[in-house]
């Protein structure tokens, strides 16, 4: 790449973090107008048939729950497209393609992606289900009253905010390569940098199909996406076929004499005896990590994330959305193919070169080897239909976090049982369910453009993480932990439920943890971002967030109306904060490795569920 070039460039994919990349003419191919006509062509179909599909929407309940009336089969759909998104179909092939590559992170999809629909489908699904909510923390507000709902629908808002944010970076980092030129153009006529760019157009078009219909036209439109990214990874894999010599059959035996089709086995398998015995919380893809840290960790972002979990909500009855949950685990079909994509990539660049701008790209982050081949080897036409797969990907997480972040903040504005009366206009209001429904789009908007804010802003903390991919899954599972541990405490509650009584549970009849859950919340974040992050800069800031919650805590918590407890508890609190400083400050296991992935939202609700009751009042009554 000429100097030029790379002075006002390569910032975002090559790891430095203050400047955009600019490929420009240094990478061969690019699009053409018919690309751009099927990317246009792609979106407005999948745009009006969503529309035409969605029906009118009159209220609160069609806007959020679609009536209550949509089918298993696209329901499980939409929770296969809002899954995969854009680091399924851009990022996964990587880890197939790169030197030293392998399929270890099938076994997520395979073992434990089936452990937790299982215990969604057959544990949280009917708990959901014994009444109408909008959301897992309408049921968990239920059980344990009105501050865990405030509380859990809090940490969903910025756990939504910063998995969906990372994912959308993603898919920005991929188009910035895909659309170099279209990009480069537009920022010197209106200077926009391309990352923002490319997050605006993602974000207009999610805010486009969610105002339309709300979460009915988010879920229709999924299911064609799904379509979408079936064609898509099938035009890339035929692509490859016919261009390797002897095809895919020829690209798997290499794959498999070079060990990248190695599944079962961890590369940690026979590592030097000299690895320390924490090193299970290191390994991403180690079996305690598949089987107990990811098992445990996706029941989370599968039965308590609105995210998925709204979709749930919009299946006729509970037998519905339990087959949407058990279908949905075909997803792990398309993780597999992604990575047959990376076994093709990796022999087709064997005996084809690649330009020298896309060599340095690649050899920088393996995860544009996909992009680069796009751009550089697909025939006209082709390349538009991968873009659109591109944006497909990336909308169907984003207008369903949209709807998701909608509905939870009127949820948080008006009350639940509010909502539930806003039907046809609402019992003796009709106009009240419009007005909702406006305010529910209007709603939709804002968080669309703090969520592309952020997006832009995820470049600062993507180099924390060994690759795309555990950037956008650790994202993902910060906060995902603490909400858990609030359905473990609805769960097991001693609350007894009232018949006839809706909204949240009377005086008297709080679960036990209820109240130690406000504060030990927080401590089960804290404890997950300094075992990730920790080092002099996390355990610098960690004071500001350790005083700020203890000084909350004495002026506003337990210790006055605890006695004797109160005294204990506080003691405990401190010393507690106190080791989280240690934490923050040391936070290293294995090597100086931090925390895996996989192990985020079980450390986070261990910690949650543990202190929730060491924090809590006797019995979980009120004074």
């Amino acid at each position: 790449m000429p100097a030029a070039a790379m002075s006002s460039s390569a910032s975002l994919l090559t790891g430095s973090k203050t400047a955009l990349l600019d490929p420009g003419p240094a990478l061969a191919g690019g699009f053409e107008a018919l690309d751009w006509l099927v990317v246009g062509a792609v979106l407005v179909l999948v745009t009006w048939l969503g529309h035409r599909w969605t029906g009118k929407q009159s209220s609160v309940r069609d806007f959020y729950l679609g009536g209550r009336k949509l089918p298993w089969y696209a329901v499980s759909a939409s929770i296969i497209a809002t899954e995969i998104s854009a680091v399924t179909f851009f990022v996964v092939p990587s880890l197939a393609s790169r030197e030293g590559g392998s399929f270890e992170y099938l076994k997520i999809g395979l073992f434990s992606a089936l452990i937790a629909r299982l215990v969604v489908a057959f544990v949280l699904t009917p708990a959901y289900f014994k009444r109408e909510i909008y959301s897992p923390y309408d049921y968990m507000g239920d059980q344990l009253g009105a501050g865990v709902r405030r509380m859990t629908t809090g940490l969903f808002m910025i756990g939504g905010i910063l998995g969906q944010a990372a994912r959308v970076y993603v898919t920005a980092v991929v188009i910035e390569v895909l659309a170099a030129e279209q990009l480069g153009a537009l920022q010197e006529w209106t200077g926009i940098p391309p990352l923002a760019a490319a997050v605006a157009g993602i974000t207009m078009v999610a805010v486009i199909w969610t105002w339309m219909g709300g979460v009915a036209t988010v879920i229709w439109t999924d299911a064609l996406l799904f379509l979408l990214f079936l064609g898509g990874i099938g035009a890339l894999l035929l692509t490859l076929h016919l261009g390797i010599t002897g095809g895919l059959s020829e690209a798997i035996q290499d794959a498999s004499d070079t060990g990248r089709m190695r599944l079962l086995a961890s590369a940690d398998a026979g590592a030097a005896s000299g690895v320390h015995w924490t090193s299970f919380l290191t390994s991403p893809y180690g079996w305690a990590s598949v089987l107990i840290g990811a098992g445990w960790g996706l029941i989370g972002p599968y039965g308590t994330d609105q995210l998925i979990a709204q979709r749930m909500l919009t299946c006729k009855n509970q037998r519905s959305a339990q087959l949407a949950v058990i279908g949905s685990y075909l997803s792990v079909v398309i993780v597999a193919l992604s990575l047959l994509v990376g076994v093709g990539l990796a022999a087709y660049f064997k005996e084809h070169s690649m330009s020298a701008a896309a060599q340095a790209l690649v050899a920088d982050k393996p995860e544009r080897i996909l992009p680069v081949f796009v751009r550089e080897e697909l025939p006209v036409g082709l390349r538009g239909l991968i873009l659109a797969a591109a944006f497909a990907a990336a909308i169907s997480s984003l207008d369903s976090i949209l709807a998701a972040l909608g509905q939870t903040t009127q949820s948080l504005q008006r009350g639940w049982a509010d909502l539930r009366r806003d039907q046809s206009g609402g019992a003796g209001d009709p106009g009240d369910g419009g007005s909702a429904l406006r305010k529910g789009r209007i709603t939709v908007v804002v968080w669309a453009a703090i969520l592309g804010t952020v997006s832009v802003q995820m470049v600062h903390l993507e180099g924390n993480y060994k690759d795309l991919l555990q950037f956008a899954l650790g994202m993902s599972g910060i906060i995902g932990g603490p909400v858990l541990a609030a359905f473990a405490l609805s769960w097991f509650s001693r609350a007894a439920e009232v018949p006839g009584v809706e909204g949240d549970a009377p005086s008297g009849s709080r679960g036990s943890g209820a109240a130690g859950y406000v504060w030990a919340a927080p401590l089960g974040v804290l404890t997950v971002v300094f075992a990730a992050y920790s080092g002099k800069t996390t355990y610098a800031c960690s004071w500001y967030a350790i005083s700020a919650l203890f000084l909350a805590w004495l002026a506003l918590g337990l210790p006055r109306r605890r006695r004797p407890y109160g005294a204990v508890q506080t003691l405990l609190l401190g010393f507690v904060l106190f080791l989280l400083t240690r934490v923050a400050e040391v936070g290293q296991f294995d090597n100086g490795k931090h925390l895996a992935w996989p192990w985020y939202v079980p450390v986070g609700s261990l910690v949650t569920f543990v202190f929730s009751h060491l924090l809590d009042k006797h019995g979980g009554k009120r004074d």
